[in-house]
């Protein structure tokens, strides 16, 4: 460990896939130790920060209109980061301020069934939040503005414990099992997490998790566009699949490009031009759009995306030619997978044909002479015909970051090693 800094980690982490949610139940006599009428007082907790967690938990708490699991009842009195209270709250100390002060710094939803109308007022009035993940919930509303959580970790997660990958397995949602990273973890600037055991949830492993601020809300029923300053957020992990989010993708996203590494805005309604920022996303190993409604062409800014190992845009309504530039990433880099299929593409370059060989390139049901697997004529021709507002991909050109990787021998992982697609299990 060297000689940096320890401070003890206040409590375990965990992500659980929902039917081992099904466990979660508050324990009757835990809750009756609390009043319902109770309010503790500011000396009663450890620190400001805590007290100011409680209110903020509490207003939360209030707007829950469902909650299966009971988990609300544990959401009382002083004692949030304890053992057996606040079950989704966990605490550390953070770096710099001297002590082992805790605060509030991971947020962990998954699975619970609440129901809210909006997450705003709550993930954006906890200043040290470093981690939220709330899939499989029914969180209403927009997108709460992120500027406000300045706190960045890198999180390093020990391999020395039992792991079990199936409970990975995107796109299959089977073996649902627990996973929980506990505490024993030491902190300097980073963390290594080895597990001893965590509330009784069992043993496991949060994989690949670094430098993370994370917002992971697959599965909810939220609403309203993006954030136009989404892009000053410090996110590294962004998850946001299977929601009703409509409107564009903000160009401030480009100002991730030094944090970003995977960013997943699958099956929404997101709407206007592919916009050319997203190729400023050099560290970013997932970008995937699909299943959205964005139009245009591929930006040239694409041919950035040196990182890129899954880069998924099927289901839109994107038109022109796939850029040759885009499928060199494949040759020699780490591009793996490529799908473009389900939209109005009418041409690939040369570089583009031996990735579809290949099978790392997807281009079925597009407008695409000579090849398999197209639309009918006609459905491509009533596209087609139709009036193009988004600029050409020559006019969309900006230099690359000059941080973008070098190209590596292209390696096809599973699906299961990538944080945001972890988070899909419903």
């Amino acid at each position: 460990m060297g000689n940096h800094e320890t401070l003890l980690v206040a409590k375990c982490l965990f992500t659980l896939t929902i039917s081992f949610f099904g466990m979660v139940v508050a324990d009757p006599a835990q809750a009756s130790q609390h009043s319902l009428s109770y309010h503790p007082q500011p000396q009663e907790f450890p620190n400001g920060r805590l007290y100011h967690a409680y209110l903020v938990i509490q207003r939360f708490k209030n707007t829950i209109t469902s909650d299966p699991k009971n988990v609300t009842a544990t959401w009382t009195g002083s004692d949030i980061c304890g053992d057996s209270a606040y079950i989704g709250f966990y605490c550390w100390a953070l770096p710099g301020r001297g002590g082992n002060e805790l605060t509030v710094t991971e947020v962990f939803l998954n699975g619970f069934g609440l129901r809210a109308p909006k997450l705003e007022g709550f993930v954006d009035k906890l200043p040290d939040l470093a981690f939220f993940h709330a899939a499989s919930n029914y969180f209403g509303g927009d997108i709460p503005y992120l500027d406000s959580l300045g706190y960045l970790y890198k999180l390093n997660v020990a391999q020395d414990t039992q792991y079990r990958t199936t409970v990975w397995s995107a796109g299959t949602h089977t073996d649902a099992v627990v996973v929980t990273p506990c505490t024993k973890a030491t902190l300097r600037f980073s963390f290594n997490v080895t597990t001893p055991d965590m509330k009784g949830w069992g043993k496991g492993h949060i994989p690949g998790v670094t430098d993370a601020k994370a917002l992971l809300l697959n599965y909810n029923n939220l609403v309203g566009q993006l954030p136009a300053n989404i892009g000053f957020s410090k996110l590294s992990y962004l998850a946001l699949a299977n929601n009703k989010l409509t409107g564009p993708i903000p160009s401030s996203i480009s100002n991730l490009q030094d944090s970003l590494f995977e960013v997943l805005l699958l099956n929404n309604q997101l709407s206007g031009c592919l916009p050319q920022e997203l190729g400023m996303l050099t560290k970013a190993t997932v970008i995937d759009a699909g299943m959205n409604q964005l139009t245009g062409h591929i930006p040239s800014s694409f041919s950035c995306l040196a990182s890129v190992e899954q880069l998924n845009l099927a289901e839109n309504r994107l038109y022109g030619d796939i850029p040759n530039a885009l499928c060199k990433l494949a040759a020699g880099g780490h591009l793996a997978n490529l799908t473009l299929s389900g939209n109005y593409f009418t041409s690939v370059g040369p570089a583009c044909s031996s990735l579809i060989k290949d099978g790392v390139l997807n281009v079925k049901n597009n407008c695409i002479p000579g090849l398999a697997n197209q639309r009918r004529p006609a459905e491509c021709a009533a596209f087609l015909s139709q009036p193009k507002t988004c600029p050409a991909a020559s006019a969309t050109h900006a230099a690359c970051p000059a941080a973008a990787a070098a190209p590596v021998s292209r390696v096809a992982k599973d699906y299961s090693s990538y944080v945001t697609y972890a988070t899909l299990h419903k």
